[in-house]
């Protein structure tokens, strides 16, 4: 299924670059002056060779089996970064993210790569929000994503549990079962390299955790959002 994946996702890139670099041949054997691409052309290949390396870096994300270094953090200046690194990564995203962790909150668990789940799964929720709004199911004003977090011994790992809550378009429930599957669904990481949710449930399992993913639904069963949570383990089990 990797290869695969990793099949398609290679070949549309390189595929565009193929036919730059064609191009610039036939022009040469024809004679022709041009020695160099169109600004069009050149901002594609820039694109493209761009994509290339996204996907490159997270293979390598997804291949790194360095255990986490945990110790006890505070969670919601994490949250804090996370949000930081969605808004310059998404500078025209319209949704509102709010960070309703409470203040002191800890837990057992490596800071820095937490961090790479919650960039993962805001990133997924802004994009999320965006697809419902451009379709105008959702104004701008209305689209939020809450991160909320507590203390919770309702699992058989917890610990502490930490959710992210948006009112985007919901997950298809067709994708549901295998949505952390690498190139499980392009809907939910279409800005990315499909790789992301994948990577970001091996990071908590490596912590000894889970992530969960679920639609939120209202009292008449309608899809009203998606919601992951996060749960780790208390320290020491």
């Amino acid at each position: 299924m990797m290869s695969a994946g990793l099949a398609h996702e290679l070949n549309t890139p390189l595929a565009v670059i193929k036919g730059l670099a064609e191009k610039l041949n036939a022009d040469a054997a024809a004679g022709e002056t041009r020695k160099s691409l169109s600004s069009v052309e050149a901002a594609l290949l820039v694109r493209v060779v761009g994509r290339l390396e996204r996907l490159s870096e997270s293979l390598l994300d997804f291949a790194r089996a360095r255990p986490p270094t945990s110790r006890s953090t505070v969670i919601r200046p994490l949250v804090d970064e996370a949000c930081t690194l969605v808004r310059l990564d998404r500078e025209s995203a319209a949704a509102v993210i709010a960070n309703s962790v409470p203040e002191g909150l800890t837990a057992w668990c490596d800071g820095d790569r937490i961090v790479q789940v919650l960039v993962n799964l805001l990133r997924n929720a802004v994009d999320a929000i965006g697809s419902r709004t451009a379709k105008g199911r959702t104004g701008a004003a209305g689209a939020h994503i809450r991160v909320a977090a507590e203390e919770s011994g309702a699992t058989a790992v917890g610990g502490y549990q930490i959710t992210i809550t948006d009112n985007g378009p919901g997950i298809d429930p067709d994708v549901l079962p295998r949505l952390f599957q690498p190139f499980a669904t392009t809907r939910l990481d279409s800005r990315g390299t499909g790789l992301g949710l994948a990577t970001s449930e091996g990071i908590v399992r490596e912590h000894g955790g889970v992530l969960l993913a679920r639609n939120l639904l209202t009292t008449e069963s309608r899809v009203a959002g998606a919601v992951f949570e996060i749960v780790l383990p208390a320290e020491g089990t």
